[in-house]
């Protein structure tokens, strides 16, 4: 009965935070069918999170990430789980559906990387103790560098002519690099920001979520082709039930309580997260199957995650 209970209490606070969400893509939508906007134009949006929300976002976790607790074990069982699927996402775009390398590299990002920040997150902090928490807050803060790596393969593979210099380079405007570096040196020299710098990022940070889902909805306003719509179940297949099962394997043979690794597998649960579309609208990589396995994601996580959590 008490389980039943607790489950119905996620689910139902999970459903009434995301419901803006689903608000906002309703609203993105919406203006995309009545050509209020249209995709250039949304692509913008995708751009403004990238150049101006992911570095703020650097400086607002990292600068003030809790390291007391972190659980490394458990952070590299996360790691080995999200490399595994990112690589079998990339394999599975290049050899059965023969798509050039940088909408591989969105793909395995897509099915890989998860909105913890937003759809979890805020649940957490209210359901679990502090240190519960950072194993989310490590993955959170540690996804800037798998995030900045992704960017950098990007760089050299929508290059005509591999130019390894020029690629190398471009890093120095890399967004999540500069989020990871601008938040590491907050956190290491003690910076205490003034109060109006600290409601700038702030201000800055909630931005980036209205940005991408509206972002989002004008673009699943367009109609699509059947390999996209293949793609989009690929994706939503490998982030919710194949993450999930890959990284409850490697917990198992690692030897961690299931009880230290709960917020972690609720975490594995979550939807897509936002840098697949951001990066893709950038780099001008077809997004279709992108904003389609992010509806379908937040669906289905809105019941696997009480459920998982339920579970373990």
């Amino acid at each position: 009965m008490c389980v039943k209970v607790g489950l119905l209490k996620m689910f139902s606070n999970l459903f009434f935070s995301t419901l803006p969400l689903f608000g906002l893509v309703f609203i993105g939508y919406s203006l995309g069918k009545f050509s209020l906007f249209n995709d250039s134009e949304a692509k913008i949006f995708s751009k403004l999170v990238a150049i101006v929300v992911v570095p703020a976002f650097g400086i607002k976790i990292i600068g003030n990430l809790n390291y007391e607790f972190i659980n490394w074990k458990l952070y590299f069982c996360y790691l080995l789980a999200q490399g595994f699927i990112y690589f079998v996402a990339f394999m599975i775009a290049k050899k059965f559906f023969n798509r050039e390398n940088p909408e591989c590299v969105i793909i395995g990002m897509t099915a890989s990387f998860g909105n913890h920040l937003f759809f979890l997150y805020p649940i957490l902090l209210v359901e679990f103790t502090a240190k519960d928490i950072v194993p989310i807050e490590t993955v959170i803060a540690a996804d800037f560098i798998t995030v900045g790596l992704s960017v950098c393969a990007l760089d050299f593979t929508t290059q005509n002519k591999l130019d390894i210099k020029k690629a190398v380079l471009k890093q120095i405007k890399n967004p999540a690099f500069i989020g990871l570096i601008l938040g590491l040196i907050i956190y290491h020299s003690s910076i205490n920001l003034p109060e109006s710098s600290n409601r700038l990022v702030d201000f800055i940070c909630a931005s980036g979520v209205p940005l991408t889902l509206l972002a989002m909805g004008i673009l699943l306003s367009y109609k699509t082709d059947t390999t996209q719509i293949q793609l989009s179940f690929l994706i939503t297949f490998l982030k919710l039930f194949g993450f999930l099962i890959v990284l409850t394997t490697i917990i198992w043979f690692s030897g961690i309580s299931f009880i230290d690794a709960k917020t972690t597998l609720m975490l594995s649960a979550t939807p897509i997260g936002a840098m697949g579309l951001v990066f893709a609208s950038i780099y001008k990589v077809k997004t279709d199957a992108v904003v389609r396995s992010g509806i379908m994601t937040y669906i289905i996580a809105l019941f696997l995650i009480p459920l998982v959590g339920s579970i373990f």
